[in-house]
């Protein structure tokens, strides 16, 4: 028997660029991995003629999902699926592109494949990085990424750079506990529109990412990356307002960064379409004292809370009698 263990990140997402080809920027934006929240998945063979999968309603639902667009594609015999940590979807957090690739390349092990390297491979496998390449290059690589967006051409590559974030750092992680961001056919439709951001809005947010966060993160300059992070995300924001009903999508988040802002806190920015947040810290301690000026609760609606470090390399895979110890760790 065969036995694959997997462990992934989560992705947070800045906000997407909505530029035209000719402006740059199509589909670009900034994001990067944390360690936590994660997935830690187990794949062995199963003998028989159907999967068994041991999961949360939903996590299961979509690990069938994956199972049947990877057999789309490959010969795939039954698998015992086995989840023990979970990322919740539509939160920010980019759940379901690192379980779906996870999943892909955890049956190429198990199908006697090695699995490409080729972080778009694994994606078309699992039908992921529909628009942004952040959680897809992620996966791989690990941390602080930067897509330049689709290629004006189709024999293009994508451009996606990596910077290391500085392990000291941690991000204080905050969302409605029960709350979901928009996503499925409401976000295709809404993309769909083809709405483009202004040409100077878009040349501004690229000025922000090359001359401050970049600099920002290559000089470990705390207080400057917070800064320019909160300077990003409210501009990203303000143009997606109109479909998220602010620049932060949900109420109690609003009011809690507010709260935040008053207490001196600053960096708070929302992860894609939220409703999940992400407070930049200096240290651990720091983390600490922002996460209690946090309350348990706002106006009866509960607020999960997490400190997570920064994931400098990609998704561990591991099976039983091979490892691969490559950059990020993918085997």
């Amino acid at each position: 028997m065969t036995r694959i263990d997997v462990t992934t990140g989560s992705r947070l997402h800045f906000g997407l660029i909505c530029g035209t080809q000719q402006s740059g920027w199509e589909f670009g934006g900034i994001g990067m991995m944390v360690r936590k929240p994660s997935w830690k998945i187990r794949l062995t063979n199963e003998p028989g003629e159907r999967d068994q999968i041991s999961a949360g309603a939903e996590a299961t639902e979509r690990v069938q999902d994956f199972l049947r667009q990877i057999r789309s594609t490959r010969t795939l015999a039954a698998v015992n699926v086995t989840i023990t940590e979970e990322v919740p979807f539509h939160t920010g957090l980019g759940g379901g592109t690192q379980l779906g690739l996870a999943l892909a390349a955890s049956t190429e092990l198990l199908s006697g494949v090695r699995p490409s390297h080729d972080p778009y491979e694994l994606a078309q496998i699992a039908q992921r990085a529909e628009r942004s390449a952040v959680g897809t290059v992620g996966f791989r690589d690990g941390g602080f990424l930067i897509d330049h967006g689709l290629p004006g051409s189709t024999t293009a590559a994508r451009r996606v750079e990596r910077l290391a974030t500085p392990e000291a750092w941690r991000f204080v992680l905050v969302r409605p506990a029960q709350a979901q961001g928009l996503c499925g056919d409401e976000e295709r439709r809404f993309f769909n529109k083809r709405v483009h951001m202004p040409a100077n809005l878009v040349a501004e947010l690229g000025r922000q990412i090359e001359q401050d966060l970049v600099q920002s993160i290559q000089d470990v300059q705390f207080d400057q990356f917070a800064a320019s992070l909160e300077s990003f995300g409210r501009a990203v924001g303000a143009f997606y307002a109109s479909e998220q009903g602010d620049v932060f999508a949900h109420p109690v988040i609003r009011r809690l960064v507010t709260d935040l802002q008053r207490q001196g806190i600053q960096g708070t920015a929302q992860s894609s379409w939220g409703p999940g947040i992400c407070v930049p810290a200096r240290s651990m301690e720091h983390a600490m004292m922002i996460e209690r000026e946090i309350p348990a609760a706002i106006d009866q609606t509960g607020l999960a809370v997490t400190i997570a470090e920064p994931l400098n390399v990609g998704a561990t895979i591991r099976s039983t009698g091979y490892e691969d110890h490559s950059r990020g760790h993918m085997a």
